[in-house]
């Protein structure tokens, strides 16, 4: 460990701007977020990457495999740009929007080691799971009949039993997808992997990156979602050229919708009935597609769904009444 190891350190900051009108707010907002200092660790006994074999190269502790060394340097950087409308209760209906547009760039996500130890200016990139495009909505709305609204509001108590005290309510949710980086497995092509034998090691490390490897919308289907033509196995010698994050995973989309009703059961009571449907269109939203370039027939192939958002995983179509 590092002698005089810091305690990392953050800073966050925001502007916004707001303005309501026509009974709805707006909003406006800058949003920022970084980390410095952050605490990594890497192999220090790391031998240098070339064509020679690991058991014919110079090491600091030539006794010993792999030695991690614990030090400051880490870091992220995040912006935002939030977009907000809300529209308080009035005649019946409440809503509220928002978007934000983001894009967060690190270099060692949690503590990760970078591939190569001496280069972690190599692992920089857009951190996985973080979204560039998030909007959401809900609504609420109170349909206009029955005792108090503005249809039917002299009814009689059987009308309006029918037609009054009935809302329906709508929730979209939509994240754009993660970033994924692609791998490749096979024999150690750097000589920096640990190995006791003149037999070099096994590795899954990033390929090199020929091209874009994500396709248009048009030709993305689960079994092919993104050029795996796109990369190559290392050069002998050296790393893959390949950066982290360089897929564009499927995005979620969700619709969940609501339909309810009060029944009046006496001056001061209320029977409230509802109906909720969860992933309302049954929308597929995918798992991640396989990124390891050296499994010919899974590459790029989607095998299932369900998707992999924290935020709304949405799951098959589902209701639930109480």
């Amino acid at each position: 460990v590092r002698a005089d190891l810091r305690d990392p350190f953050s800073m966050q900051y925001n502007l916004t701007l707001e303005h309501q009108r026509w009974k709805t707010g707006f909003r406006l907002s800058y949003i920022g977020t970084n980390t410095r200092q952050g605490q990594y660790g890497y192999n220090i006994n790391q031998p240098l990457p070339d064509n020679r074999l690991y058991v014919d190269k110079p090491r600091r502790f030539p006794t010993y495999p792999g030695i991690t060394y614990i030090t400051n340097g880490a870091g992220h950087q995040y912006h935002s740009m939030t977009v907000e409308v809300e529209r308080k209760m009035a005649r019946g209906l409440y809503y509220q929007f928002s978007y934000v547009l983001a894009r967060d760039i690190g270099d060692l996500d949690r503590g990760a080691s970078p591939e190569n130890a001496y280069d972690r200016q190599r692992e920089r990139a857009v951190w996985l799971d973080i979204p560039t495009h998030r909007p959401t909505a809900n609504f609420l709305y109170e349909l206009p009949f029955g005792k108090g609204r503005s249809y039917l509001a002299s009814a009689g108590r059987t009308l309006n039993t029918l037609v009054g005290g009935w809302e329906f309510s709508g929730i979209y949710s939509f994240y754009s997808g993660q970033f994924l980086t692609p791998q490749w497995t096979g024999t150690d092509p750097t000589g920096t992997a640990f190995t006791g034998s003149r037999t070099p090691a096994q590795v899954t490390i990033r390929p090199n990156h020929l091209r874009d490897a994500n396709l248009a919308t048009s030709e993305r289907s689960p079994s092919r979602w993104f050029d795996a033509g796109a990369f190559a196995p290392p050069t002998p010698g050296f790393y893959g050229s390949a950066a982290k994050g360089v897929i564009k995973s499927p995005g979620s989309a969700v619709w969940n919708f609501g339909v309810a009703k009060y029944f009046p059961v006496a001056e001061r009571l209320k029977l409230r009935w509802e109906l909720t449907a969860t992933n309302a269109w049954n929308h597929p939203n995918y798992e991640n597609p396989a990124t390891n370039i050296s499994s010919a027939t899974q590459v790029g192939v989607i095998s299932g769904v369900g998707d992999v958002s924290v935020l709304d995983p949405s799951g098959p179509r589902s209701f639930r009444m109480s």
